[in-house]
């Protein structure tokens, strides 16, 4: 079977992209999938649909997400993939089903994940756990959502260059306070890890719409409506500019514009109550 892909190059241009304001990463990855279609390259196909599936995700197309990684699961099965491998996409196609809320088929799916990692596979056992506590956290269970973030924190600080991933960590963290009432907790703990993204990626890390939605979501729930639609409108922005326009970021958009009207109601309220 003839491999038409340049796997480096690949990622070299896709990176690039990643890095380059307003660039279309989705239609990027759609057209080199197209051609590995084209060529019957599996290795391609499964490269790409792995790229294109967290994409679409964060895109908001989560059916699309889905099909994709199970693709990409039935390439690499096909090909006697190493354990690993596949533990890699079953962590992603778990994070689908959390966006979907559908998390216990998320849980289990990280399980499944879980029993494929080797004790030595740090890095990937740190994003089962990671990831597997927002799936617990939708299922109300806080203790276990907790223990999954602090065994992927205890496993990241023993990771060189982990800052994004303890980011992330950061604001699972937050959510979950957040979820629980402890609004203030989770605004200090928000605060502090937005000034971490404000490093990453020169500002342009790939989870700083979802920390800047985090922060409008608290700061909603404390009441300060005119902070967190601004917070929901820099989380759109600063979306866009990484994959464009997209079901969540017009998602993100409308709640912008929902709170703000919310906090024009209450200044009207209260103007007329003072006269």
């Amino acid at each position: 079977m003839r491999r038409f892909m340049d796997v480096s190059n690949f990622y070299t241009q896709l990176d690039h992209l990643y890095d380059t304001e307003g660039a279309d990463v989705a239609g990027y990855l759609q057209n080199h999938l197209r051609l590995a279609r084209s060529q019957r390259d599996e290795i391609g196909i499964a490269t790409i649909t792995n790229e294109l599936g967290s994409v679409l995700r964060i895109r908001g197309e989560l059916n699309e997400s889905e099909a994709l990684y199970h693709e990409t699961l039935s390439i690499l099965k096909n090909r006697n993939a190493t354990d690993k491998q596949i533990s890699i996409i079953l962590i992603n196609l778990g994070d689908v089903y959390v966006a979907m809320g559908r998390f216990q088929l998320a849980v289990n799916t990280f399980n499944q994940a879980e029993t494929l990692l080797a004790d030595d596979d740090k890095y990937e056992r740190s994003a089962v756990y990671n990831n597997r506590s927002s799936a617990y956290r939708g299922l109300g269970d806080f203790f276990e959502a907790r223990k999954n973030l602090q065994k992927a924190e205890e496993l990241l600080e023993n990771i060189p260059n982990a800052r994004e991933e303890l980011a992330v960590n950061t604001i699972n963290l937050a959510q979950i306070l957040m979820d629980q009432g402890r609004l203030q907790e989770a605004n200090n703990i928000v605060t502090k890890a937005l000034l971490i993204y404000k490093t990453l990626n020169n500002g342009n890390d790939i989870h700083r719409p979802n920390a800047l939605a985090t922060a409008g979501k608290i700061n909603y729930l404390m009441g300060n409506y005119k902070v967190a639609a601004c917070f929901y409108e820099r989380a759109a922005n600063s979306l866009f500019k990484k994959l464009g326009e997209s079901k969540t970021v017009e998602s993100l958009r409308q709640e912008a514009k929902r709170i703000k009207q919310l906090a024009d109601k209450v200044e009207k309220e209260k103007f007329h109550i003072q006269n």
